[in-house]
C-alpha cells in the first residue's frame, strides 16, 4: 500500500546584515521516495504560498517547499524594517538553503522578479529556474500603452488608493476571473496580502534583469506566459526577454494565473521541462 505524502508547515528565521530580518512560514511536502530535487515554489503579490495548493497536488513525486513570502500569509512582516528585493531574495535563498542547498524553481509573477535577483547573486542554488509572467517592462516600446498603467499606478498607491491599483493590475495582467472557486485557505490571508504588496512592494515596477549574470550562469530558463496573455506587454516583451535571459519560451493554458487555473496542465508541461 502506497504511503501517503508527509505534510509539515514549519517556521523559518531569516538573518539580515544587523539581526534577525524575517520569519517565514514554509510548507513541505515529502513523498515517500522523492524524485530529483526539492521543487521551491514563489508566488506573487496579493497571494500566498496557498496559490501552488493544487498545482503541489499535481506533482505528487516531487518534493514541494512552497513559502509565505515576509508580509504575507503566516509569514512576519519585515522584522528590520527591509522590504526590498534583496531582502527578498535572501528569504528565497534561506528558504532553498533550508530545503538541501539547491533545487528546482518555480516562481510566479513578483515572485519571478525574487527568483532572479537571487539567480544573479547566488546561481548554485538553482538547477532550473521557471519564470512565470515576470512583471519585467525594460525592453518595451517606451510609448508602449503599458507604461500609462503603471504611472496611474504608481500615483494611486501614492494616495493609498489600494482597490484602483487592484483595477489598474488586472487591466494591465490577462488575470481573468478564476476557473475555480477560491479555496478557504486562499481567503484567508487575502486582504493582508494586498496591503503588502500594494504598500511595500513598488520596487517591482523598476527591476531591470542583469542580464549578463543571468545568461552567464549557466542556469537554464524556462520563461512562460498564459495563452489569453497574448495581448498583454508579456507576449509584446517575450522575445526581448528570452535573448536576454537566454531562456526557452513557453505558452501556458490560461492567463496570468495559470498555474493556479490549470494546474494539470501548467505542472504537467512544467514538469516535463524539469526532467
Amino acid at each position: 500500500m502506497a504511503k501517503d505524502p508527509q505534510h509539515t508547515d514549519t517556521p523559518l528565521q531569516v538573518t539580515g546584515e544587523h539581526g534577525p530580518s524575517s520569519r517565514l512560514f514554509v510548507r513541505n511536502v515529502v513523498p515517500p521516495r522523492p524524485d530529483g530535487l526539492p521543487l521551491v515554489l514563489v508566488h506573487g503579490a496579493g497571494v500566498d504560498s496557498s496559490f501552488y495548493d493544487s498545482f503541489a497536488a499535481c506533482a505528487p513525486a516531487r518534493r514541494i517547499v512552497a513559502y509565505d513570502r515576509r508580509g504575507c500569509g503566516q509569514s512576519a512582516d519585515a522584522l528590520d524594517g527591509d522590504w526590498s528585493l534583496d531582502a527578498q531574495a535572501r528569504d528565497l535563498a534561506s528558504v532553498i538553503r533550508a530545503a538541501g542547498g539547491r533545487a528546482d524553481v518555480v516562481a510566479h509573477s513578483l515572485g519571478a522578479v525574487v527568483a532572479l535577483r537571487l539567480l544573479e547573486r547566488a546561481p548554485r542554488l538553482f538547477r532550473r529556474l521557471v519564470a512565470y509572467e515576470p512583471p519585467i517592462f525594460c525592453g518595451l516600446d517606451p510609448d508602449d500603452e503599458v507604461f500609462a498603467n503603471i504611472e496611474r499606478a504608481r500615483k494611486a498607491l501614492a494616495r493609498h488608493r489600494s482597490s484602483t491599483a487592484l483595477y489598474l493590475t488586472t487591466q494591465r495582467e490577462s488575470i481573468g476571473e478564476p476557473v475555480v472557486p477560491y479555496s478557504e485557505r486562499e481567503l484567508q490571508c487575502r486582504e493582508r496580502n494586498m496591503q503588502t504588496s500594494f504598500s511595500r512592494e513598488t520596487w517591482a515596477f523598476d527591476y531591470a534583469p542583469d542580464y549578463d549574470a543571468i545568461h552567464g550562469s549557466g542556469v537554464p530558463v524556462l520563461l512562460c506566459i498564459g495563452r489569453q496573455s497574448d495581448a498583454t506587454y508579456h507576449a509584446r516583451n517575450l522575445d526581448f526577454l528570452c535573448q536576454g535571459l537566454g531562456a526557452t519560451s513557453a505558452v501556458m493554458p490560461g492567463g496570468h494565473n495559470g498555474p493556479r487555473d490549470y494546474p494539470g496542465e501548467v505542472s504537467a508541461a512544467i514538469l516535463d521541462w524539469l526532467r
